[in-house]
């Protein structure tokens, strides 16, 4: 199963994308696309990009960034100018207490983790990599299709 990252206003990228790597090994994760953006409308073009490639995406930083940059915030931004709802969003947590969230919209994934190798290996649970494998089978090119 193919998936795409995107880094936002990340800083320990290579780590990460380890870290990343490791965790998805267990189901047959493989990048497809590495990418990165330093605004929200940057992140924007990128998600809609990366979803036309595959219906996982990996938003990787961003998330203890202030002001309207961080990712939370666009994402709350996104989900009051669209028909998405918190059904369709999960909190994930991680051993330190930071934050995470998958959202899953029809056959989409978006999966937005810290930019913090450790966090990433943490909320990357058993339950969380079920949950991905369970909604994303690998389509004709390779890539995952929920």
């Amino acid at each position: 199963m193919k998936y795409n990252i995107i880094f936002y206003l990340s800083k320990k990228t290579s780590y990460c994308e380890k870290a990343l790597k490791k965790a998805f090994f267990s189901i047959g994760g493989e990048a497809h696309r590495v990418s990165s953006a330093t605004t929200p409308i940057q992140l924007g073009e990128e998600v809609a990009r990366s979803l036309k490639i595959c219906p996982l995406t990996v938003i990787i930083g961003g998330l203890h960034t202030d002001g309207d940059d961080n990712l939370s915030t666009v994402l709350s931004r996104v989900f009051s100018n669209s028909s998405l709802t918190l059904e369709n969003m999960r909190k994930l947590s991680g051993d330190s207490g930071s934050e995470g969230y998958i959202v899953r919209y029809k056959s989409q994934i978006l999966l937005a983790l810290p930019d913090s190798p450790a966090d990433i290996t943490s909320m990357c649970s058993e339950n969380l990599l079920d949950f991905i494998r369970e909604k994303v089978t690998v389509s004709e090119n390779g890539c995952g299709k929920a």
